[in-house]
């Protein structure tokens, strides 16, 4: 393997550098003389920060960037949060490696350790995620949930300098950066579903690169690629990104695969959730079959009452 090399798109933060930085650890081991390059890229989600997400409008917009260095051949993988990612690549690329997920779960953490529960009447809750307010606002309606940007270091010093009561993050960053200790209560999929393929990551290559595909392929998880293949299928038939009120988390146990999906009113006045059922060789056509059911049991609606209030 001496002289060959990898260069390795990601985004600039701290938990993409992270994660970067642990799958380009794993390859120099895997592969003893492998020139591995990290090269940080710009997206617009990055550039944007102080735009809410739900009015940039850019589908995929911490991933395009990376996509088009991949395409335009100055990177040879991109890595991504699959949570990130829209339901399709662009052509010429895929997703060719799931690495073993980490906790899918939202995360809430407050400044005295309380859980969702025992938050005051009223209480102001900081999510950058409709999905999440949405779904917190159907259990809690008397919450106020506020838009919370910034990087990591800025989120928790708004929650510990008293401006939010709590704040909802993803478990899986917090515990890949050493944080899982600020977490005050892992969210149940029963109160708020994740975002399709939260706590998984992406590796994504040109087509054809056969020979850096099977480099990568000890790297994979057949569970973890399972489960993200039912919700991508979900996610491909809402055709939308992470600007939604959707979410669906799946399960592998054996030769069956679980999916809970969910598609929510943006005010949380209502939801719709589905349980459903199937062999894991059939994961991606649950995930479409639990959207074409939600979509059918009202969720159109739900989601162009969502585009109309972001036009």
């Amino acid at each position: 393997m001496s002289g060959r090399k990898i260069r390795i798109g990601t985004r600039g933060s701290l938990l993409a550098r992270t994660q970067t930085e642990w799958v380009a650890a794993q390859l120099r081991v895997l592969h003893p003389g492998l020139q591995v390059e990290i090269e940080i890229i710009q997206t617009t989600g990055d550039l944007r920060r102080d735009v809410p997400f739900a009015q940039v409008g850019t589908k995929g917009m911490f991933v395009k960037e990376i996509e088009q260095a991949l395409l335009d051949g100055t990177i040879d993988l991109g890595i991504h949060s699959l949570k990130d990612m829209p339901g399709e690549q662009p052509d010429g690329l895929g997703l060719v490696c799931i690495p073993k997920r980490e906790d899918p779960r939202d995360a809430l953490l407050t400044r005295d350790g309380s859980g969702f529960d025992a938050l005051p009447h009223g209480a102001i809750v900081g999510t950058s995620s409709i999905r999440r307010q949405a779904q917190l606002l159907a259990a809690r309606p008397d919450l106020k949930l506020v838009e919370l940007r910034g990087n990591l270091d800025t989120r928790l010093r708004k929650l510990d300098d008293g401006q939010y009561q709590a704040i909802v993050l993803a478990c899986a960053g917090l515990n890949r950066l050493g944080l899982g200790h600020r977490i005050s209560e892992a969210l149940s999929p029963s109160l708020c579903v994740p975002a399709v393929g939260q706590g998984a990551l992406a590796l994504e290559i040109r087509t054809g690169e056969t020979v850096l595909q099977e480099l990568l392929m000890p790297l994979q998880h057949e569970d973890s690629a399972a489960e993200v293949e039912a919700e991508r299928g979900f996610q491909s038939e809402l055709a939308g990104g992470c600007t939604i009120p959707a979410g669906a988390l799946a399960t592998v146990n054996g030769d069956m695969i679980t999916l809970i999906s969910v598609i929510a009113a943006p005010d949380g006045s209502e939801s719709l959730r589905e349980t459903m059922q199937d062999r894991r060789s059939n994961a991606r056509q649950l995930g479409i079959d639990a959207a074409r059911r939600l979509l059918d049991r009202g969720g159109r609606e739900y989601i162009l009452e969502n585009i109309n209030q972001r036009t």
